[in-house]
């Protein structure tokens, strides 16, 4: 006859399963996954490039 499991067990199985994860990694995944953040970027700044916005109030673009 089979007894479940009680609720320490099932922890220590999944903390087992997570420390698994974390140290087997391959070396080409650690590399691709330690990459550059982008850069940030002013929310005003991007959609006046992007958007051809000028400074003016009134939309017109600087001539």
């Amino acid at each position: 006859m089979k007894r479940s499991r009680v609720e320490h067990e099932k922890k220590i199985d999944t903390a087992n399963h997570y420390d698994c994860l974390e140290t087997d990694v391959r070396e080409d995944a650690r590399k691709n996954f330690n990459r550059q953040p982008y850069k940030s970027v002013d929310v005003a700044q991007y959609m006046a490039k992007k958007f051809g916005i000028g400074g003016d109030a009134d939309g017109q673009k600087d001539s």
